[in-house]
């Protein structure tokens, strides 16, 4: 435990400090080392070890979480052994945030909210945005976030104060026309529904309702700045919208909604945020984000209302020109963009590091060409919140590195990182390898996740079989089993690393099994079918059970209960097929059954396009269109 004595400017900083011991593994006293602690005008954190009257020094000045990024910067050195060092750091953007999604079933619970507050400070972070579509609570609306772990007034509040000892300021992220399936189901937001997950626009009761919704949002928080949202409604105006007043103008009718929430934002004295992404869409052919070919109207563009700042957000492209490009359309359209890249967390059951890191390169350095003053790091949790979000861990550190760097330097990534969460880079990055098996194509705008649909695919009626035959699956993931065992042990992060190693070691067993079975049948090998039933199909259903345990604690450690159920389902759905597997077989080794149809049946390739191209492997991130051709 390293001892040290701040002295010097230390106004405002004394309980951040004091959050920040034990995950730094420091103690304040007055016999521990000196460190001087001087505030300066300019944009900077500046660390000297050892000055020349054996002092350390923290110069900081811009935003209070320049100090905490110098404090990890001082206390990594410290453990370094360095004794004289002077390192000068230029923050290279207004504002540096980071935003976890806490809708798609996962609600983080108090202790890890806190927990990334702290990691995050020390990267260097400065916004902290949690994204609430309806977990969050409307004390009048029982049924908004109703058995989804929403978090109450009082428990954003807590969020805030923690955030703000730590010189991080905690911005409300909400949606005010899309993405309310969750809500909208309810027979109660009947007359507020359009379609089933957009809002109706032009009627009083829903601006009423968006008011209580910003209202409840703002109100535990410091920040003047909210998130509306208003992404991805596709379908705006063509519902009940559709059915009442007739088509009209989608643009127009953006507009108009835009315009109506703002009136609300001005009235309550707010800076509100929207993603930019319905505009673009509205001005393509194909209704694509990214149509190069796609214009906004000129006289659309002219009554966009003032007062509102765009994000770009692009969680794809490795080509630097692209986000230029992009961001110098999103000038045109209304200054200050906000631009805001991802953490691929949301690709299926891993975390995809190769996609993450290419494209987080391309779009920094994009922005910092084009003086872009505002980034935004992404963790969404789609399709069921299967990967665990701590894994965006060494994303959020490569955003942080590129911040406070006007060239990134990738030799600097591994020990800031084991600073600020305590965890292992090249442990990490294991973890990204289960999606990049030979056959993978990592560089499609959307790569390759054939862990998700591996692990979920059914042993008897696999849809996935055809694209599975790759003889190498089994193997490589054997070894990226016994890899990951062999770092399973690493200290603070053991039971992630540990979830990881197996299914690692699930995906080595069921890779090419459901081929085999099918070959095996078709070939008349009857002790290949005895020893599937016997024992590979057995071994599986006891490593897909210690998945699922190791899976269910790591979930009740960061999360709160709810949502837990939905891959409770998954899981239990997997193992009965497994079992169903057993005894269809062993129907028909006994001769109970002459045939087994389903083995019968032809696979066919899950892709027969290949725009843009679906690899070998490609790339499914459903799970109602992994497990079975029905309905469900």
């Amino acid at each position: 435990m390293i001892a040290i004595q701040f002295i010097g400017d230390v106004e405002g900083l004394i309980e951040g400090i004091g959050l920040l011991e034990q995950r730094l593994e420091f103690e304040q006293t007055d016999q521990g080392q000196e460190v001087q602690v001087i505030y300066v005008k300019e944009d900077l954190v500046e660390v000297s070890v050892g000055s020349e009257d054996q002092r350390h020094v923290i110069r900081y000045g811009g935003k209070r979480v320049h100090f905490f990024r110098g404090l990890g910067l001082l206390i990594q050195h410290i453990k370094e052994g360095i004794t004289r060092r002077t390192l000068t750091e230029t923050p290279q953007f207004r504002t540096l945030g980071c935003m976890l999604d806490v809708s798609r079933n996962a609600v983080l619970t108090k202790e890890s909210v806190e927990q990334f507050l702290e990691m995050t400070a020390i990267m260097g972070f400065d916004t902290f945005m949690l994204y609430t579509e309806d977990t969050y609570t409307i004390e009048s609306q029982p049924y908004f976030g109703y058995m989804r772990g929403r978090y109450s007034e009082d428990e954003i509040k807590g969020f805030d104060d923690y955030a703000d000892k730590l010189g991080i300021e905690l911005i409300p992220c909400i949606q005010t026309l899309a993405h309310l399936a969750t809500f909208l189901r309810w027979d109660t937001a009947s007359t507020l529904k359009d379609t089933a997950d957009v809002l109706i626009i032009g009627e009083e009761p829903t601006y009423a309702w968006i008011r209580q919704m910003i209202e409840a949002a703002q109100r535990p928080v410091r920040s003047r700045r909210i998130h509306i949202g208003m992404d991805e409604a596709h379908g705006l105006g063509l519902g009940r919208y559709l059915e009442n007043y007739g088509y009209q103008n989608r643009f127009e009718l953006m507009n108009r909604h835009l315009q109506q929430v703002l009136n609300i934002t001005e009235s309550l004295g707010l800076k509100p945020i929207i993603w930019s992404d319905m505009y673009f869409r509205l001005g393509s052919t194909t209704g694509e984000y990214y149509d190069l070919e796609g214009a906004i109207p000129p006289e659309v563009a002219a009554h966009i209302p003032e007062g509102v700042q765009l994000v770009y957000w692009d969680y794809y492209h490795e080509d630097e020109a692209f986000y230029e490009d992009y961001l110098d359309r999103h000038d045109e359209l209304a200054p200050g963009t906000i631009f805001a890249g991802g953490v691929w967390t949301f690709a299926g059951i891993a975390p995809h590091y190769t996609k993450s890191f290419l494209s987080t390169h391309a779009a920094l350095n994009s922005c910092k060409k084009k003086g872009v003053q505002e980034v935004l790091a992404t963790i969404w949790l789609d399709d069921g919140a299967e990967t665990p979000m701590i894994t965006a861990l060494p994303g959020l550190q490569l955003f942080a590195e590129h911040a406070y760097h006007a060239e990134m330097q990738d030799d600097q990534l591994a020990q800031r990182f084991q600073t600020c969460t305590g965890g292992d880079w090249d442990a990490f990055l294991t973890l990204g390898r289960l999606d990049c098996p030979p056959g993978a194509n990592p560089h499609r705008l959307e790569p390759d996740n054939p862990s998700k649909y591996i692990l979920w695919s059914d042993p008897f009626i696999g849809l996935f079989d055809h694209q599975l035959d790759v003889p190498a699956l089994p193997e490589y993931y054997q070894q990226l089993a016994s890899e990951a065992q062999s770092i399973a042990k690493e200290g603070t992060w053991s039971s992630l690393l540990s979830f990881y190693q197996q299914l690692a070691l699930v995906l080595s067993i069921k890779a090419g099994l459901g081929l085999h079975i099918q070959q095996s049948y078709r070939e008349g090998k009857r002790m290949q079918l005895e020893e599937v039933e016997q024992k590979a199909l057995p071994l599986l259903t006891q490593a897909v059970e210690e998945l699922r345990i190791r899976h269910r604690s790591l979930w009740h450690t960061w999360y709160r209960p709810f949502g837990w159920e939905v891959l409770d389902l998954r899981y239990g759905g997997l193992l009965s097929r497994i079992e169903t597997s057993m005894y269809r077989l062993q129907s028909f080794l006994k001769g109970d059954i002459d045939t087994l149809e389903e083995l019968e049946e032809e696979r066919l390739k899950y892709w027969t396009l290949t725009k843009e191209g679906h690899s070998l492997l490609g790339r499914n991130n459903e799970y109602k269109r992994i497990v079975t051709a029905h309905l469900i």
